[in-house]
């Protein structure tokens, strides 16, 4: 057997045994991280779906996409197969590309940094403001460069910092603003939708957010010109399905009816998802209170924001994570900065985001959490800090 053979057998092994145990960790959890809320109005619309045998986009599709255009305040809204194939799709018809620089915070997700890679442009990546964990326009001023052509603002874990202020600032220096809000679904700052900000924005219906549709994503912009230039590039750089000219070069990113339907009937728990996510944060700051060693992200103060996650931070996230995980308590870190990621490998301090990730723990926050798990979870953090972990 060859070097490179016996290399590959080495990393395909090491990717087994590391998902292997992800799924062992996972499957033990009796509190899970999150886990979506669905029953029989979804089965009833994947049904009719699959009664009438047309699984490729059709009016549930268009009804999921203009329920969501109003709930948003934007005049147009259009569905993809997720909220990064938006996002590529959203910048290239803004004609953001190669020799161009898009300002990205690092404390983000990965889809974020991805997409600008995928549209040829560069990454440039921005430190984040402690209290928002959001961009300001300090942190955007650090990292433009005479190539700057577009900011990617990040909603993150559904909280806004002063968006009209980054608003404001992209538009006075002709920039771009690409709204990532994919996680702050009903959101608003100051009485108005985080999602009407940016020459566009894209929402996530991954099985973690607050509505889902397992996979999926919308990008909402107020341009009917930007409108049609994505529509070409989601439908493989044509028009329409059933038109043969292509005039870009572009991908298959159409979601599908069943995803839709399952949308759609999300929608009309919208408000009592909201409702209870609000709820279970408000019990997890009342029952951590006490706990000096732990502080419970408190969302803006301009914003009703509905919180993605139960964010609290902690002297070392790490030592909480491995005590609290073996009591199937599904905690997460939040996410790793991605400037010290392998494919990016940017060496630049950015001591605000690396102290976020340092201390920060995802708490379990799924609509379907009772107050006797949020009780059992306070109560083995509380125990933890009084034996002195972490220490």
């Amino acid at each position: 057997m060859g070097k490179m053979a016996a290399a590959s057998d080495v990393n395909a092994n090491a990717k087994a045994s590391s998902y292997e145990a992800y799924m062992s960790r996972v499957g033990n959890e009796k509190i899970p991280c999150y886990e979506p809320s669905l029953g029989d109005d979804e089965i009833k619309l994947l049904t009719d779906v699959i009664r009438r045998n047309w699984l490729s986009e059709s009016k549930y599709t268009r009804e999921f996409e203009s329920r969501l255009a109003v709930l948003c305040e934007r005049k147009h809204a259009l569905a993809f197969s997720n909220a990064t194939a938006a996002l590529i799709v959203g910048m290239k018809s803004l004609g953001i590309g190669p020799g161009d620089e898009v300002i990205v915070q690092s404390f983000t997700h990965p889809a974020d940094p991805n997409s600008i890679a995928a549209t040829g442009a560069t990454a440039v990546f921005a430190d984040v403001d402690e209290k928002t964990l959001c961009l300001s326009v300090k942190t955007i001023e650090a990292a433009m460069t005479k190539k700057t052509k577009a900011i990617l603002y990040v909603d993150l874990y559904g909280n806004s910092g002063d968006i009209a202020a980054v608003a404001d600032y992209a538009k006075k220096n002709n920039l771009f603003l690409v709204n990532d809000c994919a996680a702050a679904l009903r959101s608003s700052c100051n009485g108005r939708q985080v999602a009407s900000f940016g020459d566009f924005a894209v929402l996530s219906f991954f099985a973690d957010k607050t509505i889902t549709t397992g996979e999926g994503g919308m990008l909402l912009t107020d341009s009917p010109a930007l409108l049609a230039e994505c529509n070409i590039y989601k439908h493989d750089g044509r028009k329409e399905r059933g038109v043969d000219l292509i005039e870009r070069k572009g991908f298959n990113f159409r979601i599908t009816e069943l995803q839709s339907a399952v949308g759609v009937a999300q929608l009309g728990k919208l408000s009592y998802f909201i409702k209870i996510k609000k709820e279970i944060l408000r019990e997890y700051q009342q029952r951590l209170s006490e706990v000096r060693e732990v502080s419970v992200f408190r969302f803006s103060p301009d914003c009703d924001a509905v919180p993605h996650r139960v964010v609290i931070f902690v002297p070392d996230a790490a030592a909480l994570i491995s005590y609290l995980t073996p009591l199937g308590v599904g905690v997460r870190t939040t996410f790793m900065p991605m400037h010290s990621q392998p494919v990016y490998k940017v060496r630049k301090e950015f001591p605000v985001t690396e102290k976020l990730y340092a201390t920060g723990v995802c708490l379990p926050s799924a609509p379907t959490l009772t107050g006797d798990r949020i009780s059992f979870i306070c109560t083995a953090i509380a125990d933890f800090y009084s034996k002195g972990g972490g220490k």
